[in-house]
């Protein structure tokens, strides 16, 4: 049950942060990918329904913060957790080098997909070398901030002593 509170707790605050966190204007005014960021800790560290769970949950809160229709973020976090959770065996997930290459990878990959869904719909209107800054910004703040999610979830899970339940979810 703590397992559950401290997920639902830790969308929450990486919405927050998502939402309240300015965009870095250098960087093509790109945000901070704290949920994505949640999504790879759970896909890499859990069993693979409970990162889609969370893929899907963190996905509908992103859409429902901007103006992206309502599923296509859902979407495409279900397919970041699917292949993450498909190589965490390959992978040490504790690592903060697997968490900044798997952050800024997936970050990058989920930022130019929304981009080529929303110009396919017609509901963006940008230059190319616009959209690649703002592309290439969210690869770099996702090699930033998706480690100090996995450091700051991983904290979390042994001050309240998830390890036995967390390995559990890895192995069953």
């Amino acid at each position: 049950m703590i397992f559950w509170m401290l997920m639902l707790m830790a969308m929450l605050a990486a919405t927050l942060a998502q939402a309240l966190l300015p965009g870095v204007p250098f960087l093509g005014n790109a945000r901070f990918p704290a949920l994505l960021g949640l999504v790879l800790y759970y896909a890499l560290n859990h069993k693979l329904w409970v990162g889609i769970v969370v893929a899907f949950v963190a996905g509908i809160l992103q859409d429902g913060l901007s103006m992206v229709p309502l599923g296509y973020s859902a979407f495409l976090f279900c397919g970041v957790a699917a292949v993450a959770g498909r190589y965490r065996w390959l992978v040490l997930s504790e690592a903060a080098v697997t968490a900044a290459f798997f952050g800024a990878i997936a970050s990058f990959l989920v930022s130019i997909s929304l981009f080529l869904l929303l110009k396919q719909s017609g509901s963006i209107v940008c230059t190319g070398s616009v959209a690649l800054h703002r592309v290439l910004g969210s690869g770099v703040l996702g090699l930033v901030t998706v480690p100090v999610v996995f450091l700051s979830m991983s904290y979390l899970h042994r001050a309240l002593d998830l390890i036995e339940e967390e390995g559990a979810d890895v192995k069953a």
